[in-house]
């Protein structure tokens, strides 16, 4: 989304912002957590946007239409910085953290303010979360830094507790229903589809819809059940998945595992083969297996061999599929 504007279930938290921009007081630091999709990248780089412009409307949010809001748009705004890890690296250098605490404590060209956008915080390690603590601790007139992160627990609590915390959550399901209705994209059915897939957050859901990722992730489900049948090999699916989707593929099979063991505790059996392989897994092994993806995902992240980890993840299913017809 290239959009600044608050979400619709943004507004709270947008109150308490907004209210600490007017009185100069805004936090020099701010921890953005919540799922994936839920709005916090929108969110920050609204606030950022709203530091500068030069047509605010009485709720403090940016016109997105002035110099400074398109400058903010483009990443090129000179009191603007966005660190992220550079690409095919897990970490954010040390290098780039004590260049981004290097820009804070300059003056800007206007003696405004200064804000930097860290994307995801989690990809900090010890020096650069050490090296960033010595800027919050003493932090430049009008600088703010703001960390996005879904794994917030992940971050050192000498981080953590510096920090204002802005948590998202879920919007309800009509709000985000609503929400999505107003984006042109797809019908009401698909909406309500993309929504369940991306467990309630709807920003995910619109992403799903415009990427054509719900028809991936129904290649996905098919061939998992193509495996619980008898109709694939765990490693031919493995390669099928291939490599670059290989994190994608592990955070949608958490997603559709924890379905799957809500399935099998619902009271009411429907007919599907979604269901009755639910009905057929050994709780006790599927909430084991469900571990798994996650240990796999953070191998992932550790640089493993992703091919090697999902040919263990179809491995592991397959094998999991089998004790349940054993008991």
């Amino acid at each position: 989304m290239s959009e600044l504007k608050i979400l619709p279930w943004h507004a709270p938290l947008w109150r308490v912002v907004s209210q600490a921009i007017e009185q100069d007081r805004l936090g020099h630091a701010l921890l953005l957590s919540g799922l994936e999709g839920t709005g916090k990248r929108v969110f920050a780089r609204t606030l950022a946007a709203a530091l500068w412009c030069e047509a605010p409307d009485a709720q403090r949010q940016p016109c997105g239409r002035c110099g400074n809001c398109r400058q903010v748009l483009s990443e090129a705004h000179p009191g603007y910085t966005a660190l992220r890890a550079e690409e095919g690296k897990r970490d954010i250098s040390i290098e780039a953290v004590r260049l981004l605490c290097g820009r804070m404590v300059m003056t800007s060209h206007d003696g405004r303010s200064k804000v930097a956008i860290i994307d995801p915080a989690d990809s900090l390690n010890r020096n650069g979360v050490n090296a960033l603590l010595k800027t919050i601790e003493e932090p430049p007139p009008r600088s703010h830094l703001l960390l996005i992160s879904e794994r917030p627990l992940a971050l050192p609590a000498t981080l953590r507790s510096r920090c204002q915390q802005l948590r998202f959550g879920i919007p309800p399901r009509e709000q985000a229903l609503a929400w999505l209705g107003q984006s042109g994209v797809g019908t009401a059915a698909q909406h309500a589809i993309a929504l369940d897939a991306a467990r309630g957050a709807p920003v995910r859901a619109l992403r799903l819809l415009e990427e054509k990722g719900l028809d991936q992730q129904q290649t996905w489900k098919g061939a998992l059940l193509d495996l619980a049948a008898g109709r694939a090999e765990p490693l031919k699916a493995a390669a099928d998945i291939g490599e670059e989707q290989a994190g994608a593929f592990l955070r949608w099979l958490y997603g559709w595992l924890l379905e799957l063991l809500g399935r099998g505790l619902a009271t009411a059996s429907g007919q599907g083969e979604t269901d009755a392989l639910a009905r057929t897994l050994p709780r006790h092994a599927l909430d084991r297996y469900i571990a798994e993806v996650l240990e796999n995902l953070r191998r992932l992240e550790s640089n493993a061999r992703a091919q090697l980890v999902l040919e263990a993840a179809m491995i592991r299913w397959s094998a999991l599929v089998a004790l349940g017809r054993r008991t």
